[in-house]
């Protein structure tokens, strides 16, 4: 190595210590983590009619799967990864106070890891539809419950899930959406004349 060499590598050396002296900031803040952007699909609907004892409007981005019981089924939403459970049962004469506690009750099972549970009364005079929808704030495994009855035939509960770890920063946007989504269902949904 020659003598010109030798010189560089020294100034190098010396001059790299020097460099990082200066060149660190003490005021770093580490930038917060930031989410997916999450693509809501548009509010265009179609009629859910599958010959039980109601019918609703819900989105075209969504699909209908049936479940094991007749009437009961799901609204699913590939693209968000949410299901609403839909749970159909006919009134009899001695049921429907079990009906409304068993809602009531299952609601009430998030509160434990919940910010709060609002209800809000359904009173679809018009339509002959009430009940109460539960918003529950949080990282709960649901945030949206519903149960809605005519009080003489027909009873639906819904309960809407997502197949991803509750963050409720994350999936704001997505439970608003839902929420939203659920509204439009409960606004149009009409009860058949006769029971399944």
């Amino acid at each position: 190595m020659n003598w010109t060499n030798r010189m560089k590598n020294r100034f190098f050396l010396v001059l790299l210590p020097l460099i990082i002296a200066c060149g660190g900031d003490d005021n770093f803040t580490p930038k917060p983590r930031g989410y997916f952007r999450i693509g809501l699909p548009a509010k265009e609907y179609q009629e859910l009619d599958i010959n039980c004892g109601y019918s609703f409007e819900y989105n075209k981005a969504a699909r209908w799967e049936d479940a094991r019981k007749p009437c009961w089924g799901d609204v699913y939403y590939p693209k968000l990864k949410a299901r609403l459970q839909l749970t159909y049962k006919p009134v009899t004469d001695n049921n429907l106070d079990t009906l409304l506690e068993d809602s009531r009750r299952l609601a009430f099972e998030h509160i434990s890891v919940a910010d709060g549970l609002k209800e809000e009364l359904i009173d679809g005079q018009k339509e002959n539809v009430y009940g109460i929808l539960y918003r529950i704030r949080g990282e709960a495994a649901t945030n949206v419950q519903f149960f809605v009855t005519d009080s003489t035939e027909n009873f639906l509960r819904g309960v809407l899930y997502f197949y991803a770890e509750p963050n409720e920063d994350s999936l704001q946007p997505v439970n608003d959406f839902m929420y939203d989504e659920v509204v439009h269902l409960i606004e149009t949904l009409k009860w058949e004349n006769s029971s399944p």
